[in-house]
């Protein structure tokens, strides 16, 4: 899986819309949707890429802390398979917002806002560390689905959670691994089979761990 287009698709027909998290989505008929097509959560949900980002969207929204409270965010950190992390990513904030979950998908600078060109909108971005970053969120055009562009890192994120079931950090393209996990409360790790060595992966483990990053998973790329 490659990102090989970044420029905006119009996708007719329809959206598929879950009842609720894990369930088969059904058809309902709307508009024009402008998105990548690598987004096949919106198109194809039976894609094996739909299938495999609702699955880890059930079990995110799902996830709850030691205390029993739903993790705020959840950064999205990958070895070996940065292209590949940002498509998934998308299709699990995709298959969370038409489940049902009022879904923010942080978009970083380093990835040159990869997930607004995949979404097909304009990031719009804070231009001081004290502006509030309400400000700055925007309505994707699938239902229940918001982006904030984030100037450096994702701090902040926190305050905002109150008007959110999901928070996902896209920092698939921070190659610097403590501003990659700022701002998260948990982590999720993307690793490619035919690319991610086991020294790479173990490397970045101990990293999280130093960083007291807790990781609550890894999801194989094929």
């Amino acid at each position: 899986m490659r990102l090989r287009s970044t420029e905006r698709s119009e996708q007719p027909g329809a959206i598929f819309i879950a009842a609720g998290p894990g369930d088969k989505p059904e058809m309902n008929a709307a508009g024009p949707i402008q998105v990548d097509p690598l987004v096949v959560a919106v198109s194809d949900p039976e894609d094996r890429l739909a299938v495999q980002a609702r699955d880890i969207q059930s079990t995110l929204a799902a996830l709850r802390l030691a205390d029993g409270r739903a993790p705020s965010s959840i950064a999205v950190l990958t070895v070996g398979a940065v292209d590949e992390a940002a498509i998934l990513t998308a299709n699990v904030a995709v298959s969370a917002a038409l489940s049902g979950l009022r879904t923010l998908l942080v978009d970083m600078k380093q990835s040159d806002f990869v997930q607004h060109r995949l979404l097909g909108q304009a990031p719009v971005t804070p231009t001081d560390p004290e502006d509030d970053l309400h400000a700055f969120i925007r309505p994707a055009s699938i239902p229940r689905l918001s982006l904030l562009a984030a100037a450096s890192d994702s701090r902040g994120l926190a305050d905002m959670m109150a008007d959110f079931d999901l928070c996902l950090v896209d920092a698939s393209h921070v190659e610097d691994l403590a501003l990659a996990a700022a701002g998260a409360e948990v982590a999720i790790l993307a690793v490619s089979r035919d690319a991610t060595t086991t020294a790479d992966l173990k490397s970045t483990i101990n990293k999280l761990s130093m960083l007291g990053m807790p990781l609550i998973g890894t999801v194989m790329i094929v």
